[in-house]
């Protein structure tokens, strides 16, 4: 999975592709996982949970959705089409709630601007449409195919991608402040001028590489843990931020105890 995630690197290097497409179609399969999550997020039939939790998403707080009693009656399904299974109205305030995830989102366009549009080319389309397909299978997959839906909230939908986003965003922080600064500084104290010289003599996308290289082991690490977070009833490590505060853990714990008595 490492190695995959790293063959844009060499992509970069040897065959002259640019940073910026790569990150363009990074963004875009981010923003379709979270669009596919808001979409699955409607078939979920568990009522939402929020008590003693430690994260919780764009548009709720540990108050939110607690004194409404929408919540503690039964759900009225909507069945639109024979081959899905039903949808509920009230999942769409979790699902119009927590699209206000796009602010973050739209953080790494601030510094592009209007010539974010210069990456949209034909290439970065077709891989959109294989990332778009990709992404929308493994929603299926997770809550469609292996009925998850039945046993979680719309909150825990919704929180799944969430949880990827804001992973990425520190990340973006991080990156982007640790590499300018040390860069900068190792130009300023060893190689005043080193800078210009690579970029003349290799071009300038091979300086995007640093901030390139933490990204795409970042996607790695995402990857891993989704997957062990869906495959694993208790995983640990990085995985558990990815599995999310699934209070459903509790209820086995509790029924557990109580038949250990």
């Amino acid at each position: 999975m490492v190695a995959t995630n790293l063959l844009p690197l060499a992509g970069v290097v040897a065959f002259g592709w640019r940073v910026g497409e790569l990150l363009a179609v990074y963004w875009i399969e981010v923003v379709v996982m979270v669009l596919a999550h808001s979409a699955a997020a409607m078939f979920a039939e568990r009522p939402i949970d929020l008590e003693d939790r430690s994260f919780y998403i764009v548009g709720y707080d540990e108050d939110a959705e607690r004194d409404e009693e929408v919540w503690g009656t039964p759900a009225e399904p909507i069945q639109l089409v024979s081959w899905l299974p039903p949808i509920y109205r009230r999942n769409a305030r979790v699902v119009r709630r927590s699209l206000g995830v796009f602010v973050f989102l739209l953080v790494p366009l601030l510094p592009v601007g209007w010539d974010a549009l210069s990456y949209l080319t034909p290439t970065v389309g077709l891989t959109a449409l294989g990332v778009c397909g990709a992404q929308v299978a493994e929603v299926r997959r997770e809550f469609l195919a292996e009925r998850a839906y039945e046993e979680r909230s719309p909150y825990m939908v919704v929180e799944a991608a969430q949880r990827v986003v804001f992973f990425y965003f520190m990340i973006g922080i991080v990156t982007v402040t640790a590499v300018t600064f040390g860069i900068f500084a190792v130009e300023a104290a060893i190689a005043p001028g080193a800078l210009d010289e690579i970029a003349e003599a290799f071009g300038v996308e091979v300086l995007l590489l640093p901030y390139l290289l933490p990204i795409t082991l970042a996607k790695a690490t995402v990857e891993w843990g989704r997957r062990r977070a869906f495959r694993e009833d208790d995983p640990d490590g990085i995985a558990t931020w990815f599995t999310g505060e699934d209070p459903r853990r509790e209820w086995k714990k509790e029924e557990e105890s109580a038949d250990d008595w």
